[in-house]
């Protein structure tokens, strides 16, 4: 779950939701300085569904006491949030070893980038450990299935660890920032009016690009987790429109 908390109201956009607004991203990217998704429907499934292990979560988060709202994705209690990646490869198999392939290796650089399991107690640790190990089988295996070297497969995963962050930030509504790095080039978010961005060097097919995303805003406070699934339940969805577009 995405939270922005404005004090007097909260906003959820769920990970499903923000992973598909990376997919969006994902079909609208690449030009003559930036290469394009390849296998191209295939990456784009895995950008699209790359928190699909979120999806029974984000139905039912974690109340985050104090706020009286849901706990962000970074607030939840990490064994939760741990968990979620074990078996999220998996749920995209069916539709495409490739977007599985993408999934699990999103898993392992969360799990390397962001998270040192040497600063963990020692059974997270352990747990983190016995999940890359498992990850990177898993990851042989459907590289053998799809006939891609580990290098091709990576660079696709650098890809989806970019739109991820650009989905982010424009969710959020983030400050200016570098993005991860993508074929040797760092992409600047730069943010605008409006709900509207645009990115430095431009890695997109088109000038303007119109995204959009799903969200719930709820002025209550809750000090009671089932009332809180409850009011998210029941609260209506909108349409939030977001645009990129080249200065």
């Amino acid at each position: 779950m995405l939270i922005i908390d404005r004090g007097d109201a909260w906003t959820a956009i769920t990970q499903p939701a923000h992973a598909w607004l990376s997919g969006q991203i994902a079909h609208a990217w690449g030009n003559g300085r930036f290469a394009r998704a390849e296998p191209f429907e295939d990456v784009c499934l895995g950008v699209e569904q790359h928190d699909v292990g979120w999806s029974d979560y984000d139905r039912r988060p974690s109340l985050l006491a104090g706020a009286g709202r849901a706990a962000s994705f970074v607030e939840a209690p990490f064994r939760e949030r741990h968990l979620i990646w074990h078996d999220a490869p998996r749920r995209v198999l069916a539709q495409s070893p490739w977007a599985a392939l993408l999934v699990s290796l999103h898993g392992t650089n969360i799990h390397t980038r962001y998270i040192r399991a040497d600063r963990l107690p020692a059974e997270d640790a352990a747990l983190v450990r016995g999940y890359l190990t498992e990850q990177r089988a898993l990851q042989d295996e459907l590289l053998a299935a799809v006939a891609a070297r580990r290098a091709q497969a990576e660079r696709q995963a650098n890809l989806l660890f970019c739109l991820d962050a650009l989905s982010l930030s424009l969710c959020h509504g983030w400050p200016e920032r570098d993005l991860p790095e993508v074929d040797g080039t760092i992409v600047r978010y730069l943010p605008l009016d409006g709900g509207s961005a645009t990115l430095d060097p431009w890695p997109l097919a088109a000038r303007r690009v119109e995204l959009t995303v799903p969200a719930r805003t709820l002025a209550e406070r809750f000090d009671d987790e089932a009332a809180l699934h409850a009011a998210l339940g029941a609260a209506p969805y909108e349409r939030r429109t977001l645009t990129l577009r080249r200065m």
